[in-house]
C-alpha cells in the first residue's frame, strides 16, 4: 500500500491507500484505541478492483499526540475524514466504519452527503448508544484520575482482546500479543497521547449521532449493514434500526464480535464490493 501524511484539521494524519483505479473510493475507519490494520484484511481482499484509504487516526494509538487536544471532538475527527478523502484526491468515497469509526462516518455523511458514494457499517456506535452502554462508565469516569491508565492495564491482558477466548468480548479471532502491545503501547507509555485518548472519549456523547439520524434517512446512497449477531459491545437491535435508517439489510454473523472487518475481512468486503458495484458514478 503507498503512505502518504494528510494534513486534517485535528493534525497531520498517516494514511494508507491501495492502487486500484476506477470506481469511488472506499474510506476505512478504525475506532478508539485501533489503527488502520483493522482493515488489512479487508483491504487486501478489494485491493485488485477497489481503492481502498485507511488513515490512522488520533484515537489513542498514534505514535505522537495531537497538535490542538480541544479539537478532540467527534464532530471534529468526522471532519477529519473529508479533509483526508481531500488529501488523497477523491471527491466521492464510500465510508466504511467500525466501532468508534463507525459513528464518525455517520457524523461525516450526515454533514457531506454529496461527499457519500455509499456507506457501510460493520458493527459500531449508533443513535442514543454512543458511548455503547457497556463503556459508558470507563467514559464517565475517563477525566478521574487513573481510570483510563487502569482500563489499558486491562485491555492489555492477553485473555481480554489478544487471545480468543470468553474473556474476550470484541474479537473472536484475537489480534494476537504483538499487536495489542504495539497498538497499547503510545497510550501506555506517553502521557501526552494518553491525554489525547482521555479528551476524545470524555467529548463522547448521543447528541451528534442523534442529531445525524435525519441526514443519514435522507442519505438515498447504497448502504449495508454488517453485525455479530452476538455482540456484547454494539447491541444488535441498534443494527436493525440502522438497515431500516438506510433502507438495507443486516448481515448477520455468528463467527464474529465488536470488530467485524478483523474476524470476517471476507464478509465486509463481499459487502463493500455490493455497495461500490451500486454506486452512481
Amino acid at each position: 500500500m503507498l503512505e502518504t501524511t494528510v494534513q486534517t484539521r485535528v493534525g497531520p494524519v498517516r494514511v494508507r491507500q491501495t492502487t486500484a483505479s476506477g470506481g469511488p473510493a472506499v474510506l476505512a475507519v478504525h475506532g478508539l484505541l485501533l489503527d488502520g490494520r483493522l482493515w488489512d484484511g479487508v483491504a487486501g481482499a478489494l485491493a485488485p478492483d477497489v481503492r481502498v484509504v485507511v488513515p490512522d487516526l488520533p484515537l489513542g494509538a498514534q505514535r505522537q499526540a495531537v497538535p490542538d487536544r480541544s479539537v478532540l471532538t467527534p464532530e471534529h475527527l468526522a471532519g477529519a475524514l473529508l479533509d483526508v478523502l481531500d488529501g488523497v484526491g477523491s471527491e466521492r468515497a464510500v465510508l466504511l466504519g467500525n466501532d468508534t469509526g463507525g459513528a464518525l462516518v455517520q457524523l461525516a455523511a450526515a454533514a457531506a452527503p454529496d461527499r457519500v458514494a455509499g456507506l457501510v457499517l460493520a458493527g459500531c456506535d449508533a443513535f442514543e448508544h454512543f458511548p455503547p452502554p457497556l463503556l459508558r462508565p470507563l467514559v464517565r469516569g475517563a477525566r478521574l484520575p487513573g481510570v483510563m491508565a487502569a482500563a489499558l492495564r486491562v485491555l492489555a491482558s492477553p485473555r481480554v482482546l489478544a487471545e480468543p477466548g470468553p474473556l474476550n468480548l470484541l474479537t473472536v479471532r484475537g489480534f494476537g500479543r504483538p499487536l495489542v502491545a504495539d497498538l497499547l503501547r503510545p497510550a501506555r507509555t506517553d502521557p501526552a497521547v494518553r491525554a489525547d485518548l482521555v479528551a476524545f472519549t470524555a467529548a463522547v456523547g448521543p447528541g451528534p449521532l442523534l442529531a445525524a439520524v435525519d441526514a443519514l434517512g435522507r442519505l438515498g446512497a447504497p448502504a449495508a449493514v454488517v453485525w455479530g449477531r452476538r455482540d456484547r459491545i454494539f447491541p444488535p437491535g441498534d443494527a436493525d434500526r440502522l438497515a431500516r435508517l438506510l433502507g438495507t439489510d443486516v448481515t448477520w454473523l455468528d463467527d464474529a464480535l465488536t470488530f467485524v472487518p478483523w474476524d470476517r475481512p471476507d464478509t465486509v468486503a463481499e459487502a463493500v464490493r455490493t455497495v461500490v458495484g451500486a454506486a452512481v458514478p
